[in-house]
C-alpha cells in the first residue's frame, strides 16, 4: 500500500470533483440565501419571546451556530454510500478490487479529494460572508485548534456512517431509501436542523452515548466556547473511540460482503 497511490487517488477525485464543479458554484449563492431565512426566522422568534438567550443561545449565538453548521457541511459532505450502490449496481466495483490498494482507504482518500474542491470553491466564500454579514466571530487560538481537529474527526466518522451504510447495497442493491434516511437521521441527531440543547435533557445524555453528536453539534460548540476545555476533550476523545468502533464495524462486514461479492461471481 503506497502513500504514492492514495495520493495518486485523492488527486483523480478533485479532477472528478473540477468536472461538477458549478454544483459547487451554486452552493456559493444558496447558502447565503439560506442562512438569510435562518436570521430572520429567528429575529422573529426572539422578538415574538421577548427572551435575550434561548437554551444557551443569543440571537447572534444562534445565527453563528447555522453558519458553522452550514461550513461544517460542506467539509464532511460525502456520497460514498450512493458511489458503493451505484459501482455494485453496475458492476464497475470489480476494477476498483482489482487496484494494489485497500479498498475503504482507496475510496476514502478519493473522496477527500473530491471535497477538498469544495473547500477551495465554497468554504472560504461562505466564511467571509459569515464574518462580514451574519457576525461570526473568529475564535480563540485554543478553540480553533480543538476545532479543527474536532472537524477531522467528524470528516472520518460521517465517512463511515455513509460507507457502512453503502454496504448494504452489497444485499439490497437499491438502497436510495436507506440512503435518504441515512441523511435524515445522522442530520436531525447531529444537531443540524436544531441545537441539541433544545431537545429533553434525557435525550441530551443519550446523544453522548451515540455518534452523531460528534459529527456537527460538538465541532459547533467547540468553536463557539460554549464548553470548558476539558469537555472540549472529552468530545474530541469520544469521537475518536466512535471512529475506532464504526472502523472495525466496516471492517468486519467488508468481509461478510465481500464473500458475498466474490461467492456470486459477480
Amino acid at each position: 500500500m503506497s502513500a504514492k497511490g492514495y495520493l495518486g487517488v485523492s488527486r483523480m477525485g478533485f479532477k472528478v470533483g473540477l468536472a461538477y464543479r458549478f454544483h459547487f458554484i451554486i452552493h456559493i449563492f444558496t447558502t447565503p440565501l439560506s442562512l438569510v431565512i435562518y436570521y430572520f426566522l429567528w429575529k422573529s422568534i426572539f422578538v415574538f419571546s421577548k427572551a435575550e438567550v434561548i437554551q444557551g443561545f443569543t440571537f447572534q449565538g444562534m445565527i453563528s451556530y447555522y453558519a458553522l453548521n452550514m461550513l461544517i457541511g460542506f467539509i464532511i459532505w460525502t456520497y460514498v454510500d450512493e458511489d458503493l450502490e451505484d459501482r455494485i449496481i453496475t458492476g464497475t466495483l470489480t476494477p476498483s478490487l482489482l487496484r494494489p490498494l485497500n479498498y475503504f482507504w482507496a475510496i476514502f482518500y478519493e473522496h477527500m479529494g473530491l471535497n477538498a474542491l469544495s473547500i477551495l470553491l465554497e468554504i472560504a466564500p461562505i466564511l467571509l460572508i459569515a464574518v462580514f454579514f451574519f457576525g461570526l466571530s473568529l475564535p480563540a487560538a485554543i478553540n480553533a485548534f480543538l476545532f479543527a481537529a474536532a472537524v477531522l474527526v467528524a470528516i472520518f466518522l460521517n465517512f463511515l456512517i455513509a460507507y457502512i451504510t453503502g454496504l448494504t447495497a452489497f444485499w439490497f442493491q437499491n438502497i436510495q431509501g436507506i440512503r435518504r434516511m441515512r441523511r435524515v437521521v445522522v442530520s436531525f441527531l447531529a444537531g443540524s436542523f436544531i441545537p441539541l440543547t433544545f431537545f429533553p435533557q434525557w435525550f441530551q445524555s443519550l446523544s453522548d452515548y451515540m455518534p452523531f453528536q460528534y459529527i456537527r453539534y460538538a465541532p459547533i460548540t467547540i468553536y463557539l466556547g460554549s464548553n470548558t476545555l476539558l469537555r472540549s476533550f472529552g468530545l474530541i476523545g469520544a469521537g475518536i473511540v466512535w471512529s475506532i468502533a464504526l472502523y472495525f464495524l466496516s471492517k468486519f462486514l467488508w468481509g461478510i460482503a465481500y464473500k458475498k461479492f466474490a461467492g456470486s461471481g459477480t
